[in-house]
């Protein structure tokens, strides 16, 4: 395990350089070392690894070739760590193919996988590629988030190699933020962050690839001629820095060329005309000695000495190297329709495969389904032919018992019914007697209260007779006597004859009678006339014929009509 780690940061600094055949050479041989050990996890990091390798030489189809592979061994490694790796490398392919969004959902389902396992450095790379794309998008927040992810997750990582780089990106997307907002505080924070890539490789020397190095130099060099343009001392210590940097990385010629370019802009502004055209030169050398050439700083190169001999009036060396400039033009954009050519082609075979993987998915998915189906049908099938033979002597033994229990279930309910009605009945007829003797007790105590009130009456005239002595007992006997017969009589009549003579008066008036109202028509009834109401009420006789009038009103009389006739018209 401890070779193969070796093997694999081999591998990654041998990239970092652009040393693809020496990477190459390492990572088949971690290949072979994995595939012996049978270290399915190893060798999916190791596929990818190449895979990688392949997009850096623009192969994509030999890269697609090792993302197969990579598929394949992590599916085998059933495990999460193999799968984030597979997908990083799907996500990677796709964001060379420009298909953005398809890369963020990998490059997301990466991250989300790395919170079951511990591999800072993949989570560090991710995060540098979800960066790279946000910066496309010009996406300010997702930018800074992701590279400032990319940073800590380097750090824990270990890789200072890796750290270096995710400086770079973070002083990036400050600038970024600072040309927008234009706060003094991200401009420093550009600077700062520049400076702790650089310090990174003297505190770690031999940890930083030569290139990253050169890169972080000339990073800062470039911000002091964008911002501080007029610290003529200390940009050109930047650049000379950044030079010496250069010289050391293999493959430096863009880096040389960059420096040489920046020192002619300093020359060219302080009118050394003579020595701006020396740096340039030297710039358009150095890149002659790579092959192939580096097509987009050349043709600045070329357009900066055909702009520098122009304002010197050397129209034909202008012309020469605007020439130059326009052919390498060509040559650029021939370049980049074969590599687009070859993206376009290799995005083909990648959609035609995943097209033929989610055929082949879904066929073998519905040809499980499908073998689940007939053997569920077939265990169905033998199931029922099972029961049915074993139940169907019990069926018809059932449906038998079971007629006849719910014959006797009719009956019984037929008979709880009947029984129900009759006791309905019972207990109905019941409240209708209830109900007649209620109202009739309560005619009967009306009546009675209004024959105990006038006997009260005539005892308290006879205690009055008695005291002045005017009593005549034998002509107050005959006129009770005469009264209570027809006091009877009444109370016979509204009792028996029309036990409902109150509920009527209450029902027939067109307001509510009260219990001084039913006494008087009791009085009215039996034939007493407004004296003797008054006196057995003690009222005056005007109060009596008030309340006849308020009598009628209540009953809904009109003048026209007695009152007495009136009410011996209800019994």
């Amino acid at each position: 395990m401890a070779k193969m780690k070796i093997y694999t940061s081999l591998v990654e600094q041998l990239r970092a350089e652009d040393r693809y055949d020496r990477a190459t050479e390492k990572n088949k041989e971690l290949i072979a070392l994995a595939g012996k050990e049978n270290n399915l996890t190893e060798l999916t990091k190791a596929n990818v690894a190449q895979g990688i390798i392949g997009v850096g030489e623009e192969n994509y189809l030999q890269a697609q070739i090792y993302l197969d592979s990579a598929r394949a061994t992590s599916s085998k490694a059933r495990n999460k760590l193999a799968i984030a790796y597979s997908n990083y490398l799907e996500g990677y392919l796709l964001n060379e193919y420009e298909e953005y969004e398809q890369a963020i959902q990998l490059f997301q389902a990466v991250l989300s996988l790395s919170e079951h396992f511990d591999d800072d450095f993949l989570k560090a790379k991710t995060c540098y590629l979800l960066y790279s794309i946000y910066t496309n998008w010009n996406d300010l927040d997702n930018t800074l988030r992701y590279a400032a992810k990319s940073v800590a997750s380097a750090k824990k990582s270990g890789d200072k190699n890796l750290l270096s780089n995710a400086y770079s990106a973070l002083a990036v997307a400050y600038t970024y933020k600072y040309d927008q907002h234009k706060d003094k505080s991200d401009l420093d924070s550009v600077f700062k962050i520049c400076e702790d890539a650089i310090r990174l490789n003297h505190q770690f020397q031999g940890q930083i690839a030569s290139r990253t190095y050169a890169i972080a130099k000339l990073n800062v060099a470039s911000y002091y001629l964008k911002y501080y343009p007029e610290n003529k001392h200390v940009l050109k210590t930047r650049i000379f820095e950044a030079l010496e940097a250069g010289r050391k990385a293999p493959r430096n010629q863009v880096f040389l060329a960059n420096a040489y370019a920046m020192l002619s802009h300093i020359a060219q502004d302080e009118h050394n005309f003579a020595q701006a055209e020396d740096y340039l030169k030297t710039a358009y050398s150095a890149l002659l000695t790579e092959s192939p050439v580096y097509l987009h700083t050349m043709i600045t190169i070329c357009e900066r000495l055909a702009e520098l001999y122009e304002t010197t009036k050397q129209y034909d060396k202008a012309f020469s190297f605007q020439k130059q400039a326009g052919d390498y033009a060509i040559q650029l954009f021939d370049q980049e329709q074969a590599a687009t050519s070859k993206k376009l082609e290799a995005q083909y075979q990648y959609d035609r495969k995943e097209q033929e993987l989610l055929l082949h998915k879904e066929r073998a998915k519905s040809f499980h389904k499908q073998r689940l189906l007939y053997a569920g049908l077939a265990i169905i099938g033998f199931l029922g032919i099972f029961f049915m033979f074993r139940t169907y002597t019990y069926r018809l033994k059932y449906l038998s018992e079971r007629e006849k229990q719910l014959a006797a279930e009719k009956n019984e309910i037929e008979l709880q019914m009947q029984l129900e009605r009759v006791a309905q009945a019972k207990l109905l007829a019941e409240q209708e007697l209830l109900t007649l003797q209620q109202e009739k007790l309560q005619n009967e105590v009306m009546t009675n209260q209004l024959h105990i009130h006038h006997k009260n009456t005539v005892l308290q005239q006879l205690k009055e007779k008695l005291d002045k002595g005017t009593l005549n007992i034998n002509q107050i006997i005959r006129e009770e006597n005469i009264l209570d017969s027809g006091f009877e009589k009444v109370k016979f009549q509204i009792q028996e004859i029309h036990p409902n003579f109150f509920k009527t008066l209450n029902e027939r008036a067109v307001q509510q009678l009260s219990a001084l109202d039913l006494r008087y028509c009791a009085y009215l009834y039996l034939g007493m006339d407004t004296k003797q109401i008054a006196h057995l009420l003690h009222v005056e006789p005007k109060s009596v014929r008030m309340t006849k009038y308020r009598l009628k009103q209540k009953l809904g009389l009109d003048s026209e009509t007695v009152l007495v006739t009136y009410l011996k018209s209800i019994l």
